[in-house]
Parts: structure tokens; C-alpha cells; sequence
């Protein structure tokens, strides 16, 4: 960086209106013209954006007039403003690094820095992940800043320790923009953010993202502060294909992979199927498996609706978690892989890394991941068909794919037809409900309908408008099993959700004569009666949990560790010879403190 260049940059204003804005000043009095002149900037900065030299991030300093602060929070070294705007069906995620807030000495020294860092040669140096290079970045260049801040005389503290800790944030910010992602990092680590959206043309189209659960009159869809340029863009894609393997080109216009230092999944797109350049998605996965608890907590379903889920599931049921994008699905697939016994051996089989996997196996289940191709390609990986037919031989297992959609289906059901698909199957599909379901695994991937009978169980994860709001509520809407005795496609709702009552409910004498219930219960020699009281059993469990989260103020015990931890005592009494109340009760005397 010269030293002449600006350590900030600002967009451009319009020439015209500031020159006659002044030439207005110059006519008003000295305390006049000052007041005008500080009223003015505020309107003027609202239209302006700004970044420091190092970024190419434009950023706009202030949030409009009409603008009202709902909450602000931290996100590392960042601040966060939530603003609801009058008249918009939109809230502002306004963002103020803290970067873009050094004085323009402190800049010039991560200018200087990062063009240092970035003709440094690592030499022996082996980084192999992007957290590795971070690391790496932090540590070199807190050094780097030290030597440049007495090289310039410029003060970074008062003392040591304030020099210390300033010199330790700025070589982190020095790492977000050369080892990193820039700015678009803060949204991607805010745990309240869900979708990050980048369209094009990157530099007329601001950020815009989607919250998770909201109050203070907030909308979940969110514009931002933040403005990407096309530079930005490409830097990101390059990265992409880099940590990926896998290829872009006008052949191949579009690119999905996962982000595992942000638990994050991008999709870009470019030309020619985006003709104004680069656009991108990324969806942020959930740091904390979600768990049938949590799923009630988030009023997503019912203790009963869980209960029944939990029954199912140890009764080893074929179950397809079926919705649209953003519903849920896979969220709900990865509770119920937690409602398996640490005891079952779980195959699974993704292209996309977002199952609990790892998670499980630190909680000591036994869980085998299967990475294979996406559907637009890659490198070094097995289809889900080939995927599918090597795990068929890897022994007895829970099998479960996060994605049913292709050839691995034919396959799939050949499996389970032939009984050596494994003691239970999981997976999650797209459809609305049962019916779309049925009619795209049968017509639209050529499963005969005798073959689709090996389908146990369709749940339908939703997204519930209240009185037609643009807020949007993840819900379990729909659990229903396929009528065997009644043909093929026919199905009975064992639950179905009420939008008014905003709540999942029974139907009771479809659940007691559900055909897959009475399989169950025959197997475990349980009357009818029996059956509905251990669902009920299980229900009560979870909405015990629930109930303990909030008495304690700890949200853990909805965590995957705890859940865990409850289902497995609960076998445990169910092995001693316990059921019903006198389970309940002693399950319950471990939960008070026992555990």
C-alpha cells in the first residue's frame, strides 16, 4: 500500500449533490452551517458505503432513519443489530466489524501486513485443513504486526497487555481476510442465522439471510449492511474448488460442497445458468444435533408425536422423513438416529456431510459414514447406488441416507424386499406428503408400487405461515403409514397437524388400529392397550426432559449427550422387567438428580 493510498475507501456519492450542498453551506453563519453540515452527514453516510483497503467488502456504517434497534448481541470480535423496518416485510441484519472501526494508522498496518503474509512462503510448513492456515496466519502475522507497530511508531495499547491483546485481535482479522472468508464469516458464525444468500450482480445485490427463531416483531428474512463485490465472489469460489476437488465451469455452472469450519453447505451457481455472474446459498447446519426434545421445545412436534416416533423407530419401522427445502427434514432425520440404542451398529450415506455422525460417535454409538458423488459430480467418490450396494455387505445395521433421489432407490427397495437392508431404514426425501411422496418414488424413479410397500412410515416435515404471516415455523405436519392390507398407495394418518391449535394430534382409533402399531406389539408380545401405554410412557419421558430443561434454565439436557443418556437408562429399565407407571417413575427419579 502506498503512502498516499487511503486506509478506507467509501463508495461513490453523487458529485453533484454534495457540491450544492456545500456551496448552501457556505452561505449560512459559522454555527448554522455546522449544524446543518453534521445533519446532513448523517443522510449523506446512510447512502454511503465503506470499507477498509484491505477488504473488498462495502459495508453501509449506518442503519437507515426508519430503522428501529430490536436487540444487538456480539459474534466475536463483532457487533450484530437486528432492526425492524416499518412498512417492509423484512427486518436489517446490520453488522459493524470490527475492523471497518480502526483508525486509519492501525489499517495501514494490516495492509502492510497482509500483503506481507501473502508473498510469505510457508516452506516446510504442511497446512492441510483451512483451520490449520488460519492458525498458522493468526500466529505469523501477530508477529508481523508487532514488528510493523515499532517499525511505523504505531501505538496498538496503553500497556503490554492491552498491546498484547490488540496485536492478538488484529492478526485475527488479518487471518478473516487472508485465510478466511472477509466479512461474510460473521453471519456464517452467528448461531441465530440459517441461510446466507449472495446474489448477482454481487455488487448491486446486498447480502441477504434468513434467521432462525425471532421475536420483537423481527422477520425471520433478513437484508444486511454488507455489499460483496464480484472480486469477493470469485475469491470464494476459488475456495470452494479448491477444498472441493470439484469442477466449475460454463459446462458445469453449478457447485455444491460443505463448509466444515463454518458447518455451513454451499451451493454456487454461475454463468451461463446465472447470466448476471456468481450467486451463492449457504445453508448453515446446526452445531448441536437437534433431538426429539429440542424438537419439542421448538414446538416443532408433540410429547406424543415423539413418544410415537421413539416406538416406531425401536420397532425397527422403514420410515421416510419427507418435506421442501428448509423444513426440517434433515434436522428430524438426525433426532431420530439418536432414538436408535448405542447398542445398533448405524450405517449412513450422504453427499453432503450434515448428519450427527461425528457427534454420535464421540456419545459412543456405533456409526459408519458413507461419503458419496453429489448429484452434479465430484471427484474420487462412489455414487449412492455404488455406496448403497457395498453397504448392503458390511453386516447387520440401521441403514440411513440423507437423501433418497436417484438410482440408489431401486436398489434400496430391492434391498428391503429381499430383507437384507438392515434392521431399520431411515432417509429423507422431498414431497409434501404421503401421496407426493408415493407418486415420485413410483412414477417419477420407476419403483413398482409392490415394491414401495417395504415403506413403513411417512413423516412430512412443514412449514406452518400463522394466519397467513410471512413467518415461517418448522413443524412436523403429517405422520402417517401405508395401509398394506388396504393396496398400494393407500395410507393412514396416525397424526396430523392443526394449524389453529398449532399442534400435532392423534387420531385416536386410526392409532388403534394402525396396522404397523399391531406389528409391533405382536412382535414384543404387548396387547393394544400395552402399546398405547408405552408410547405414552416415552412421550411423557421426553416432555419430562423439557420440563427439567426449563426448571434448570439448562438447555443441555436437550443436548444429544443427555438424550442419550435418557434413552439408554430407559432401556435399562425396560431390560430390569419395568413398564409402565412404575418406569415412569423410577425413569424420573434418575432425571431429579440420579444421573
Amino acid at each position: 500500500m502506498s503512502a498516499g493510498e487511503s486506509a478506507v475507501q467509501h463508495s461513490v456519492t453523487d458529485a453533484p449533490v454534495e457540491s450544492a450542498i456545500e456551496s448552501l453551506l457556505t452561505r449560512l453563519g459559522n454555527i448554522e452551517s455546522q449544524r446543518l453540515r453534521d445533519s446532513l452527514a448523517i443522510v449523506l453516510d446512510n447512502d454511503r458505503e465503506t470499507k477498509p483497503a484491505f477488504s473488498s467488502s462495502w459495508v453501509l456504517p449506518i442503519p437507515p432513519p426508519q430503522a428501529q434497534l430490536v436487540k444487538s448481541y456480539p459474534i466475536g470480535d463483532a457487533e450484530v443489530r437486528l432492526y425492524r423496518l416499518p412498512d417492509r416485510t423484512e427486518s436489517l441484519y446490520f453488522v459493524a466489524p470490527f475492523e471497518y472501526s480502526l483508525d486509519s494508522r492501525q489499517l495501514k498496518l494490516l495492509c502492510k501486513a497482509r500483503e506481507e503474509l501473502r508473498a510469505l512462503n510457508p516452506g516446510k510448513v504442511e497446512l492441510r485443513t483451512p483451520q490449520e492456515a488460519r492458525m498458522y496466519a493468526v500466529q505469523v502475522g501477530e508477529k508481523m504486526l508487532a514488528a510493523a507497530s515499532k517499525r511505523d511508531e504505531v501505538s496498538v495499547g496503553k500497556d503490554k497487555s492491552e498491546e498484547k491483546a490488540m496485536l492478538r485481535k488484529l492478526a485475527s482479522v488479518l487471518a478473516r481476510y487472508t485465510t478466511g472468508l472477509g466479512v461474510i464469516e460473521i453471519p456464517l458464525t452467528d448461531p441465530n442465522v440459517q441461510d446466507v444468500y449472495i446474489d448477482a450482480p454481487n455488487s448491486r445485490c446486498p447480502v441477504h439471510l434468513v434467521l432462525g427463531a425471532v421475536d420483537g416483531g423481527l422477520s425471520q428474512r433478513c437484508v444486511t449492511n454488507i455489499r460483496l463485490t464480484e472480486g469477493d465472489a470469485e475469491s470464494l469460489l476459488s475456495r470452494f474448488r479448491f477444498e472441493s476437488g470439484r469442477p466449475f465451469s460454463e459446462a458445469m455452472p453449478v457447485l455444491e460442497t460443505n463448509l466444515d469450519e463454518f458447518k455451513s453447505r454451499v451451493t454456487a451457481i454461475g454463468k451461463p445458468l446465472s447470466p448476471h455472474g456468481l450467486a451463492m446459498a449457504l445453508r448453515r447446519h446446526s452445531t448441536e444435533p437437534w433431538t426429539l426434545p429440542r424438537l419439542i421445545a421448538a414446538k416443532s412436534l408433540t410429547p406424543f408425536a415423539a413418544g410415537l416416533l421413539s416406538f416406531l423407530i425401536d420397532g425397527r419401522c422403514t420410515i421416510l422423513v419427507a418435506g421442501s427445502r428448509g423444513a426440517g427434514k434433515t434436522s428430524l432425520l438426525g433426532a431420530l438416529m439418536l432414538e436408535l440404542p448405542q447398542s445398533q451398529r448405524i450405517l449412513t450415506i450422504e453427499d453432503t456431510l450434515e448428519l450427527p455422525t461425528t457427534q454420535m460417535q464421540m456419545l459412543g454409538y456405533k456409526v459408519q459414514n458413507l461419503f458419496v458423488q453429489s448429484s452434479l459430480g465430484g471427484l474420487g467418490e462412489m455414487t449412492a447406488d455404488e455406496a448403497l450396494r457395498v453397504s448392503l455387505r458390511l453386516g447387520e445395521s440401521a441403514l440411513v441416507l440423507g437423501e433418497v433421489r436417484g438410482q440408489e432407490a431401486r436398489t434400496l427397495y430391492e434391498a428391503m424386499r429381499a430383507g437384507t437392508a438392515g434392521s431399520s431404514v431411515l432417509g429423507t426425501i422431498h414431497g409434501n406428503s404421503s401421496k407426493a411422496v408415493y407418486e415420485r418414488i413410483v412414477h417419477d424413479m420407476g419403483i413398482p408400487p409392490m415394491a414401495f410397500a417395504a415403506t413403513d412410515v411417512i413423516v412430512i416435515a412443514g412449514l406452518a405461515r400463522p394466519g397467513g404471516t410471512q413467518r415461517q415455523l418448522r413443524r412436523v405436519t403429517e405422520i402417517t403409514e401405508l395401509a398394506k392390507s388396504r393396496g398400494p398407495g393407500e395410507f393412514s394418518q396416525l397424526m396430523t397437524y392443526e394449524p389453529k391449535v398449532d399442534e400435532l394430534r392423534g387420531v385416536d382409533r386410526v392409532l388403534w388400529n394402525s396396522e404397523k402399531i399391531s406389528s409391533i406389539a405382536a412382535q414384543w408380545g404387548l396387547s393394544t392397550e400395552e402399546t398405547m401405554e408405552n408410547i405414552r410412557i416415552r412421550g411423557e419421558c421426553k416432555r419430562r426432559v423439557v420440563a427439567e430443561s426449563v426448571r434448570r434454565a439448562d438447555p443441555s439436557l436437550l443436548g444429544a449427550r443427555f438424550v442419550a443418556a435418557a434413552n439408554a437408562k430407559y432401556w435399562s429399565l425396560v431390560e430390569s422387567g419395568l413398564a409402565g407407571d412404575v418406569l415412569l417413575s423410577e425413569w424420573t427419579s434418575w432425571l431429579a438428580g440420579g444421573w
